[in-house]
């Protein structure tokens, strides 16, 4: 089979590697530093950026035994990181199985979620055709892993701002999660009072390396009188977002809403964060094309693998989150 080489995209190169351990003596001539693509014999791709792709070869090498092709592109190491990007967003586009894990968008392979839910409910989930008992399975516990957060629940319970968050909180991963129950700690986690950065988290809803939901307190000047409120910060996919909807149109409707520069590799290219208040956060989540871009943005992170935060979900709150009484989804 004939590899495709890129040329267009400024790879003027494309060794056949098939069975080689090393390939230092295909770049006896040239520089070393820069980006490549892994061609697989399978038909998918890898794209990675090294100061030394020699070495990093050989390294991918004691992984994969089916590497068939790499092409390379000199890059000055300043410039590793964008070229990196623009590279995978391109092959991304192009419709390319990439075998990636962090930087692109949609994992193509076969997922441990697969296990826990089959792909057909998962599609189901996603066109919203899954009835009430998919939020009522059995669920996962750890007892010792309970008692290590219980004092932060119970101090959270006690905050003035409790009812707000927690409804908030629930609303969000009883929609915006498939099998909420079933998918819980393993593939979710939800911690209270986190620190982050100097600066406490209230709540923090997680998938796979990243947090989706996060609710924080701001303070803020209002009329001479410095006031406290609640912040909201959520992360859904950009391109189903901005299919159905704009900036213009989301502006007018949820007046704090804010976008954000806040980006995680392992989202992928197809990310966007927004902030607003949590006053409008119910309205915001139940916009059909927001709560379409959440859901997609998230069952991708899951398809990825799960949750490593899970050592920090504090079940106590995860019980209010997941009782349905008084939920709107009974």
């Amino acid at each position: 089979m004939i590899p495709e080489n890129f040329i267009e995209s400024g790879f003027p190169v494309c060794h056949y590697v098939r069975a080689r351990n090393s390939i230092k003596e295909l770049f006896q001539d040239t520089g070393v530093c820069g980006i490549y693509i892994l061609h697989f014999i399978n038909g998918e791709y890898y794209v990675g950026q090294a100061k030394n792709v020699i070495n990093r070869y050989s390294s991918h090498r004691k992984k994969h035994l089916d590497i068939d092709y790499v092409s390379f592109r000199e890059v000055a190491p300043a410039d590793l990181n964008r070229v990196e990007k623009e590279m995978i967003s391109l092959l991304e586009k192009q419709n390319k199985s990439l075998r990636n894990i962090s930087l692109v968008s949609i994992f193509p392979g076969q997922s441990d979620l697969d296990l826990v839910i089959s792909r057909e409910d998962q599609d189901k989930w996603l066109q919203y055709k899954l009835d009430k008992d998919s939020l009522l399975t059995p669920r996962f516990e750890y007892p010792e892993l309970r008692k290590k957060y219980t004092e932060r629940f119970l101090a959270l319970s006690k905050s003035v701002y409790y009812e707000p968050i927690r409804n908030a909180v629930q609303q969000y991963i009883l929609y915006t999660l498939p099998f909420p129950r079933k998918t819980e700690y393993s593939f979710w986690s939800l911690t209270c009072l986190t620190k982050v950065n100097n600066n406490t988290a209230l709540c923090r809803v997680s998938l796979f390396w990243q947090e989706t939901l996060s609710i924080t307190e701001h303070s803020y000047n209002y009329e001479g009188r410095k006031l406290r409120d609640l912040t909201v910060s959520v992360f859904l996919c950009k391109s189903v977002l901005f299919d159905r909807s704009s900036i213009h149109e989301l502006e007018s409707m949820f007046p704090t809403l804010e976008l954000t520069e806040l980006v995680y590799k392992t989202g992928g290219q197809d990310q966007l964060n927004v902030v607003l208040s949590i006053q409008e956060f119910e309205e915001f989540l139940y916009h059909p094309p927001v709560s379409d871009a959440i859901k997609e943005f998230n069952i991708r992170l899951m398809r990825k693998g799960g949750c490593v935060f899970n050592r920090y979900h504090c079940f106590d709150f995860a019980d209010q989150v997941l009782n349905l009484e008084n939920s709107g989804f009974e």
